[in-house]
């Protein structure tokens, strides 16, 4: 039987690995070494999806991030990103089934690009991925479609036939700008309320769900 999808894009965090544990501890270091308290970690979990510099601004609540934050957020989370990353439930399987179905895969995330590799290579899931595109690779960010075409183009594939796998309305958002199906869960930072409210073309109970729905079709 046809495949459904013929290509998959992925978000990272919330979608194929928890690092939340490491951007708190990074985000609360670089507050301590600016004299600031730390922020609960649920907190922090609410400003993760927009990207670094969107992180920062919320976390200090400010416009222009000085580089000494930026510096010290950098400094310990590439001390602790693998360590303090763990892969989320059925995603190395899944992974693996449809790299046996001979289907593209491409990692589309709003963290930078050097991060993204160093956490999927630690994890032993960066061969799945013919590419792993952050912002500052493409030029631009999620929901973005340059961001999301870019990250197309150094894969080797087009739109065409192509889903987007995320676990925030961010990502909803650039699969529409982008003109291409997109499938969520509620393993990240979303809600399910919040997920459903963005209408995606299919919401998943559980991340091996995908297996079906990109081969033969069948799912929510």
């Amino acid at each position: 039987m046809a495949q459904r999808y013929q290509a998959v894009l992925f978000d990272l965090d919330g979608t194929l690995v928890d690092s939340y544990a490491a951007l708190s501890e990074a985000v609360n270091h670089a507050r301590r070494e600016h004299a600031l308290e730390d922020l609960p970690a649920e907190r922090i979990r609410d400003l993760v999806g927009d990207g670094l510099e969107k992180l920062l601004q919320r976390a200090f609540e400010l416009e222009d991030v000085p580089p000494s934050v930026r510096d010290a957020f950098e400094s310990r989370y590439d001390e602790i990103c693998c360590a303090e990353s763990r892969i989320l439930d059925d995603v190395e399987s899944t992974l693996d089934a449809l790299t046996r179905l001979g289907v593209p895969m491409a990692v589309c995330t709003n963290k930078p690009t050097a991060f993204s590799r160093k956490i999927l290579d630690f994890l032993g899931l960066s061969t799945h991925f013919r590419a792993i595109i952050g912002p500052d690779v493409a030029g631009a960010r999620k929901p973005d479609p340059r961001h999301v075409f870019r990250t197309m183009e150094e894969a080797g594939f087009d739109a065409k036939g192509a889903l987007f796998v995320g676990d925030m309305p961010i990502d909803v958002a650039a699969a529409r700008n982008t003109g291409i199906d997109v499938a969520v869960l509620a393993t990240g930072s979303s809600t399910l309320e919040q997920l459903v409210s963005s209408k995606p073309d299919h919401l998943l109970e559980r991340f091996s769900d995908l297996v079906k729905l990109v081969g033969n079709g069948a799912g929510a």
